[in-house]
Parts: structure tokens; C-alpha cells; sequence
């Protein structure tokens, strides 16, 4: 099963700086497109398993505990709005956000989910 979409693509360089690799950079990016582990496995030739331990490297380097937190993280240090549907209720939290803002993510999730 092969995708043909093309997937919002972070800056590897931002992401770099961070200390993730291509591979990592490259599966976060499908997840930032809401493909599952199996999804991306089939898109970048790898195991689900495989999939699962870049996810753990990716937040152990971002210090985040989850998929959403990663996205969000990595959107925040690459300066990129979402475009993709799945995330538009939180583009406008990017829009002008100073970068020594610190931002909650747990009540930035239940802000849009409420609002």
C-alpha cells in the first residue's frame, strides 16, 4: 500500500538543530499528517515497531510525552503555520506568539476543544 499524498514538511535544518535525525524528521512529519504507526511504516518501508522507537527518540529530544505535544513542539521551533485541515484550530495559536512565550499544551488542547 503506497500513499501518494504529500505531507506538510517541517525544516529539516529547524529540526536538526534539535537533534533529530532525517528518519525522525520524516516520521514526524507523516504523524503531523495523522498517519498511524502502521500508515507510516508502509509509507517509509520500516516496521511499525521501527515507527514507535524514532517516536520515542523524537520526544526524549523534545521532551514531550506525546504525538500532539511533538507536532505542536516542532511547529512552534519551525515557525510554520498548519495548513493541513486536522490542525486548524490550532493555527491561530501560532500567529503571533512571541518566542519566549512559554505555552501550555494541555490547556492550549482543551481550549480548542472547548472553544
Amino acid at each position: 500500500m503506497q500513499y501518494q499524498e504529500k505531507p506538510l514538511v517541517f525544516d529539516p535544518q529547524s529540526l536538526k538543530s534539535m537533534g533529530l535525525t532525517q528518519r525522525e524528521t520524516e516520521v514526524l512529519t507523516w504523524v503531523a499528517e495523522g498517519k498511524s504507526n502502521t500508515d507510516v511504516g508502509l509509507i517509509l518501508g520500516i516496521r511499525s515497531v521501527t515507527v514507535k522507537k524514532h517516536l520515542e527518540h523524537i520526544f526524549q529530544k523534545m521532551g514531550v510525552e506525546t504525538r500532539t505535544a511533538a507536532v505542536v513542539f516542532a511547529l512552534r521551533a519551525t515557525r510554520q503555520i498548519v495548513k493541513a485541515t486536522s490542525f486548524l484550530p490550532f493555527a491561530h495559536f501560532f500567529r503571533d506568539i512571541p518566542d519566549d512565550v512559554p505555552i501550555d499544551l494541555t490547556n492550549m488542547l482543551q481550549l480548542t476543544l472547548l472553544g
